[in-house]
Parts: structure tokens; sequence; C-alpha cells
């Protein structure tokens, strides 16, 4: 499996790395074949083809995770049970995005909880959370809407 951080020549995604002052927009992960992701968009959570993504997406950041077939299948029923066609949380966005820039310009600090945030819904740093049933992974409470795609990359990559 890996995750992959992500960014796009789309204004949405150059917009998202204007205000957080990072290199990626987008976080999502690749089941061991490349060919099905698991991601979080406008859309909604879906899973998603990893070739066609490849072809609109510079992958910035990339971890492979060594795990069992058995920890891949557990991802898998995580996902299908509790994410998978669940809606974008485009308030929680928003709320992440404005503290982001009240962060990034005026040195104002992140509050503890994403005051806008709904917990049916999903921005793509959340579905990190999806990824509990790996052992090698460390626990980090992406659900909170409060992380940026880069923000998780560095949470982990102190692993």
């Amino acid at each position: 499996m890996r995750l992959i951080w992500t960014k796009s020549s789309t204004l949405l995604s150059k917009t998202i790395r204007f205000i957080t002052k990072e290199d990626c927009s987008h976080f999502s992960f690749v089941f061991a074949k490349d060919g099905i992701m698991f991601e979080s968009n406008l859309l909604g959570t879906h899973p998603s083809f990893y070739q066609e993504m490849l072809k609109t997406h510079t992958i910035v950041h990339e971890m492979t995770i060594d795990c069992s077939q058995e920890e891949e299948d557990a991802v898998w029923d995580n996902v299908i049970k509790n994410y998978a066609g669940k809606n974008y949380d485009f308030c929680g966005a928003i709320y992440l995005g404005l503290r982001k820039f009240l962060y990034t310009r005026f040195n104002i600090s992140m509050p503890l909880e994403n005051k806008w945030a709904k917990s049916d819904a999903f921005f793509c740093d959340e579905i990190y959370d999806a990824l509990k049933p790996i052992k090698s992974l460390p626990i980090i409470e992406a659900g909170r809407g409060l992380d940026s795609p880069h923000d998780i990359f560095m949470k982990i990559g102190r692993i």
C-alpha cells in the first residue's frame, strides 16, 4: 500500500498551497496493485483509478507502507463500511483553510477543534483515519479536521 500527497495545476490546488504555504494539496492512498486508490475530493469520498489521477496530478510525497494482505483487506473493509460514498466536508475544509491562513500569515494559533466540521463528511486528510488497521502506522487524529495534507505527511514522516 502507498500513501501519496499530490498537487495539480487547478485553481483549487494552487489556492490550498497558497493558504497553507505547503507543497501539496491532496492526500490519498493506493492499494497494492496500483490500480485502485481511495480519496476524498469535491465529489465526496470514493475509490478512483490511480493511473487516471496521474494524468492530472503530480506526486509530491509518497510512502510505501509495509502491511500484510490482511491489514490491507481490513483497510478496504473499513473504507467501504465507514467512508465510501460520504459527502465532502465543505464547511470543515473552509474552516481549516481560514484557520491555516490566519496561522501562516498572522501567526494566530490553530484551535483545538474544527468548529464547522461535520462528523459524516470528510476532506482528504481526514481519510487517514481509515488506515487504522495498519499497525505500523502511527495513530494520529486526522479526523479532528485541523490538519492539512502536509501536516499528515509531517506527522507520519517521523516514523
